[in-house]
């Protein structure tokens, strides 16, 4: 799978674009939990994205990292879904069947839907196992592709 997926990062804008027609507003000091995030949301009426640490992400450009994080931040607020790994799990079905919704059950959406896993659950369960993210979020996508239990022992 080749990591950037052009075809991916366009998947990734378009349907950002259908569920925030309005933008989306990026900072480095973003809410950091479920609940700030939704009072930011009541109190300005927009999505604001944490614009850091988007230099070595899959989708090899800031600005589709940062769309990708306001698809997902509005998913959290359109279920319900806090950012507990149940909650982060549920984000991420909810957005995977958008995927599906919007362009069809192909090996192209199925490659698509492993990304996304990839990129929140697999980076959860990183999370838990090491107390942080991974700083390497390519070369940690590519490990979780290849075997997601492996993925987990290196701190990325």
């Amino acid at each position: 799978m080749s990591i950037p997926d052009p075809s991916f990062n366009q998947a990734v804008l378009n349907i950002t674009a259908q569920f925030l027609p309005q933008g989306f507003d990026v900072s480095l000091d973003a809410p950091s939990t479920y609940q700030r995030l939704k009072a930011h949301v009541a109190r300005t009426g927009r999505l604001l994205v944490f614009g850091g640490a988007s230099d070595r992400t899959i989708y090899g450009d800031p600005a589709v990292n940062h769309a990708f994080r306001a698809w997902h931040d509005f998913c959290h607020l359109e279920g319900g879904f806090d950012t507990s790994f149940v909650g982060e799990v549920a984000t991420c079905r909810l957005q995977t069947r958008q995927l599906l919704t919007k362009y069809g059950d192909s090996d192209r959406t199925w490659r698509w839907q492993k990304l996304v896993e990839a990129g929140i659950v697999g980076q959860a369960r990183h999370f838990e196992r090491h107390g942080r993210f991974p700083v390497d979020q390519v070369a940690f996508v590519q490990a979780n592709l290849r075997d997601p239990v492996a993925s987990l022992h290196t701190p990325y």
